[in-house]
C-alpha cells in the first residue's frame, strides 16, 4: 500500500472519532443540538468522501453507488456551515429559499446518479469512462463538481461574513484572542482549499491532469487539514460572543456552581440600574467584562444574574435597550439613516442592527417605520 493510500484511513478513522466526539461533547456549541447535529453531518460527509477514495485507490470491488454517495452530498457542506454559524451566533437567518434551491439541485443530482449506477453496471467500466475526459458522462460529473464547489463557497463566505460582522461582548484573554483569530484563518484557509479544487476540475476541462490524480491531491489536502478546522470549532468561544451563562464550558460552570452568589437578584438590579443610569447599552465597546469590574463581581457571576433574571443572555439584554431607544429615533420627524441611528445607539454595522432588530421585534427597522407613519 503507497503512503498516498494511507490518507483515505487516517480521514475515515479522524472523522469517526469527531462525529462520536461531537455528539457527545456538552459544551461549545452553545444551547442548539441542531449546531452539534450540523457539524456532525459535515464530518460524516468527508468521512464518506475519505471511505469513496479508499475504495477507488485500492480497487476494491465494492458497490458503484457506495463511491458516489459522498459527491451526491458534498454540496450540503456550504450550507451546513452556514447554518452552524448562525445557530452558534442565535442569528435568524430565513433559510427556506436556500433550502428549496438546494433541494430541487439535490434531486437533479440524484436522478443523474441513479442513472449513471444503472447504465455503469461494473467498477472497470466506470474507471474506463472517467479516464476519458472527452466523454459525455465525465464532463458532466466535472461541470457537476464545479457547480457543487460554488455552492460551498458561497456559504462558507456567507458564514465567515457573520462571523466578522457579529461583535463579541466578551473580552478574551491573549491566549483565547489568538485561538480565535486561528479559527477566523482556517475559515479563510477552507475557503481557498474548496477554491483550489474547483479550479483542479477547471483543468481537467482542458485536459490538463487526470481525475485519479484530482482526488489523491483533495484526500491529502483534506486529511491535513480538514479536521483540524472542526477539531477547532470544536472549541469556539461562544461565550464571549453571546455572554450566556448556559453557553459557558461546564468547567467554568462547576467552579462557580458553589460559589457566593447567594442573591443573583440583588447584582442584577445593580447592573441593571447601571446600565440605564449610564446608558452603557450606547458604547458599541461595551463588553461584560466592564460591568464586572464596576461592579467588582466576576464575568459567570453577572451572566448567571441576567440569565437567572431576564431569562436571555448579555448580548439579547443590551441589544433590548439599544432597540428601544432606536425605535424613538426611528419615530421622529425627520430621522437620521438607519446606518446612523445603528451606530448612534451601539451597534457597530448596519447588518447586526437589522439581525438584532428583527429577531426582537420580528420586524424590520425600515418596516417598523413604515407601520407608524
Amino acid at each position: 500500500m503507497s503512503i498516498i493510500n494511507v490518507f483515505p484511513i487516517i480521514s475515515t478513522l479522524l472523522g469517526g472519532f469527531l462525529i462520536f466526539f461531537i455528539l457527545r461533547a456538552k459544551s461549545s456549541f452553545g444551547t442548539s443540538n441542531f449546531t452539534k447535529l450540523s457539524l456532525a453531518f459535515i464530518v460524516f460527509i468527508y468521512t464518506l468522501l475519505s471511505i469513496g477514495n479508499y475504495i477507488d485507490a485500492n480497487n476494491y470491488k465494492a458497490p458503484i453507488w457506495v463511491s458516489y454517495l459522498p459527491f451526491i452530498s458534498f454540496h450540503f457542506i456550504g450550507i451546513l456551515f452556514f447554518y452552524f454559524a448562525t445557530s452558534i451566533l442565535d442569528k435568524k437567518i430565513n433559510f427556506k429559499p436556500y433550502i428549496i434551491l438546494i433541494f430541487i439541485y439535490t434531486i437533479l443530482k440524484t436522478l443523474f446518479f441513479v442513472y449513471l449506477v444503472r447504465r455503469i453496471e461494473t467498477r472497470v467500466a466506470a474507471d474506463l469512462i472517467f479516464s476519458d475526459l472527452d466523454h459525455p458522462i465525465t464532463k458532466y460529473g466535472i461541470y457537476d463538481y464545479l457547480v457543487s464547489c460554488s455552492i460551498n463557497l458561497f456559504f462558507i463566505y456567507k458564514a465567515y461574513s457573520i462571523f466578522k460582522s457579529t461583535p463579541m461582548i466578551v473580552a478574551l484573554n491573549k491566549k483565547k484572542e489568538m485561538y480565535f483569530k486561528w479559527i477566523n484563518l482556517l475559515f479563510v484557509i477552507n475557503f481557498l482549499v474548496i477554491a483550489f479544487m474547483a479550479s483542479q476540475a477547471i483543468l481537467l476541462l482542458f485536459h490538463i491532469g487526470t481525475m485519479d490524480n484530482m482526488f489523491k491531491i483533495e484526500t491529502v489536502i483534506y486529511t491535513i487539514y480538514f479536521f483540524v478546522f472542526v477539531y477547532s470549532l470544536m472549541h469556539f468561544p461562544i461565550f464571549a460572543y453571546t455572554g450566556d451563562y448556559n453557553d459557558l464550558p461546564n468547567e467554568v460552570k462547576a467552579k462557580y456552581k458553589n460559589s457566593s452568589l447567594s442573591n443573583s437578584e440583588a447584582l442584577f438590579k445593580k447592573i441593571d440600574d447601571l446600565v440605564q443610569r449610564e446608558q452603557m447599552f450606547l458604547s458599541s465597546e461595551l463588553k461584560i467584562n466592564t460591568l464586572s469590574e464596576r461592579l467588582e463581581a466576576s464575568v459567570p457571576h453577572i451572566s448567571q444574574a441576567i440569565n437567572e433574571n431576564k431569562n436571555i443572555s448579555f448580548s439579547d439584554y443590551i441589544n433590548n435597550y439599544r432597540i428601544l431607544e432606536a425605535k424613538k429615533r426611528l419615530l421622529v420627524k425627520k430621522p437620521d439613516t438607519i446606518f446612523a441611528i445603528a451606530v448612534d445607539v451601539g451597534f457597530n454595522s448596519k447588518a447586526t442592527f437589522y439581525h438584532a432588530f428583527k429577531k426582537l421585534t420580528n420586524t424590520t427597522p425600515t418596516q417598523f417605520r413604515q407601520d407608524h407613519f
